[in-house]
């Protein structure tokens, strides 16, 4: 019993105690609510001056206010015709009843509309000139102009240039708002910018970001592109919508994005401001566009290629293959030679010539400086103009004699394989068949078609050739590569794989 009257004590005490630590607890959560509401109330009180300060909001939006008005949506209309076979046409009268006609008739075309939309933005309000895109209006049987104030035009005339994907449409109508084209040159990486167009049908929609980079090419071929990049969203549906600068003119038109999802992922592409307006000039006085050529493929080169010709530096472009009669042959350009100027401005890399070229009047001499066996030279050439572009080549099936080392199938070139693979005439080589993926080959850019015509200064014409040269070099070879649509390449080739040096 005493020892019982000893614990009721103790037992109160930690009663008391455990009341007075949750108490505690308690009091301490309402002392740091009240510290942090104070401090929200303090960072909301400090919000009102610096908002003073914020300087991008209102200029967004004087900036929307000002482009939106020359912003239009362009609204095609394609008739897609489709041969129906007379199994379509019997799974069709299924469902929509028979009209008639007899199912092992001849199988009967069936037209369908395919509606599209993008924007364009009024370059010049008085005569009606709007910039756009070329996919936009590429082969259409209608097209329809909506302005921000619900007015819908007729097109007089529309004028294209598949090669740089613009186009101009010319509107006859009263009270437009044009938007003036900037210096697309002038623009710097980090600039902001705004987008404007129509994604997924959603008109007037404006998107920010920045210039993400310039002078992006997507590779394709027989196309001039130096595409600003930005991270301003742009999606299906903005297509021929301007890109906006700070000073609320336009310094590109958005052309494309570089997309997994089918949706913006930051990497939207706008042809350059000073591109669209040279092109859209001539579209207009001309009817069409006028380039330079020289005659010439060329290549960049690899450091492990740049020592195989006694280059000095890599910056420059190599020299493929010159066409007969051509401004470049008749100034006695030879494929080798490695050119680093035209006109006075320096050549660093392929797209850097091939824009050069196109921009040069042609009629008009222009000055080449390059490399030939080392030594540096200069000569005079008068550009023409740029003909027609070529076809592309057909596909084959693999076959011939393997080198596993390279990840090659290689076969002697034969009159049947030339023509599968949309060869005009025989080359004398040895024709690629077949590439493995992850190989040397494969990551030097070698494919099915290609063939083979010299290993280092020597000419093959045999798989057997071509396997005991590259066989007794241990250190790689030099290749000279021609496709079936006439292209010259060449390539260092190793076992391991492309030359990292």
């Amino acid at each position: 019993m005493p020892h019982n009257k000893q614990w009721i004590p103790v037992a109160l005490f930690a009663s008391v105690f455990a009341y007075a630590a949750i108490d505690g607890a308690r009091l301490v959560q309402k002392f740091s609510f009240a510290a942090t509401k104070g401090q929200t109330e303090a960072l909301r009180e400090q919000l009102g001056p610096m908002s003073k300060n914020d300087a991008l909001s209102p200029l967004f939006a004087q900036i929307s206010a000002a482009i939106k008005p020359a912003v239009v949506e362009v609204r095609v209309v394609k008739k897609v015709r489709i041969d129906s076979s007379p199994e379509m046409n019997e799974f069709l009268r299924h469902f929509f009843g028979d009209s008639g006609d007899d199912s092992s008739a001849q199988p009967k075309a069936r037209e369908f509309l395919k509606r599209g939309l993008g924007n364009g933005v009024v370059v010049d309000a008085a005569k009606g000139y709007i910039l756009t895109n070329y996919h936009l209006v590429a082969e259409s049987d209608l097209i329809r102009v909506s302005l921000p104030d619900g007015r819908s035009l007729k097109v007089e005339w529309t004028r294209s240039d598949p090669q740089t994907d613009l186009a101009v449409i010319k509107v006859n109508a009263g009270n437009l708002i044009d938007a003036p084209l900037g210096d697309s040159d002038a623009i710097r990486v980090g600039n902001w910018v705004l987008a404007i167009g129509s994604p997924q049908g959603l008109n007037q929609t404006v998107t920010a970001g920045i210039i993400s980079a310039k002078g992006r090419t997507t590779g394709e071929t027989n196309t001039f592109q130096s595409f600003i990049q930005t991270d301003a969203a742009v999606n299906r549906g903005n297509s021929g919508g301007p890109l906006v600068n700070m000073r609320g003119e336009v310094v590109g038109i958005n052309t494309a994005i570089l997309t997994e999802s089918g949706g913006s992922e930051g990497i939207g592409f706008a042809v350059p401001s000073n591109m669209a307006r040279n092109i859209m000039r001539q579209l207009i006085d001309k009817g069409k566009v006028t380039r330079g050529f020289l005659g010439i493929t060329v290549q960049e080169v690899s450091p492990s290629l740049a020592k195989s010709f006694s280059l000095p530096d890599i910056a420059g472009v190599l020299v493929t293959m010159t066409m007969p009669e051509s401004p470049a042959a008749r100034a006695g350009i030879k494929e080798g030679d490695f050119i680093t100027a035209l006109d006075g401005q320096p050549v660093t890399e392929p797209n850097d010539l091939r824009m050069m070229t196109a921009a040069l009047t042609p009629g008009k001499k222009v000055d080449v400086e390059y490399y030939r066996d080392g030594k540096k030279n200069s000569v005079s050439l008068t550009p023409q103009e740029q003909p027609a572009a070529t076809a592309s080549p057909r596909p084959v099936r693999p076959q011939g004699a393997e080198l596993a080392q390279f990840g090659l199938v290689v076969d002697t070139v034969t009159h049947e394989l030339a023509m599968q693979y949309g060869y005009e005439s025989i080359p004398r080589g040895v024709l690629i068949t077949k590439v493995r993926p992850g190989s040397a080959a494969d990551g030097h850019g070698l494919r099915a078609g290609m063939v083979i015509t010299k290993v280092q200064d020597r000419e093959i014409g045999t798989a057997e050739q071509l396997n005991s040269l590259i066989s007794s070099a241990a250190q790689g070879v030099r290749l000279r590569i021609v496709s079936p649509s006439g292209g010259v390449t060449y390539t260092f080739l190793t076992p391991e794989g492309p030359s990292k040096s």
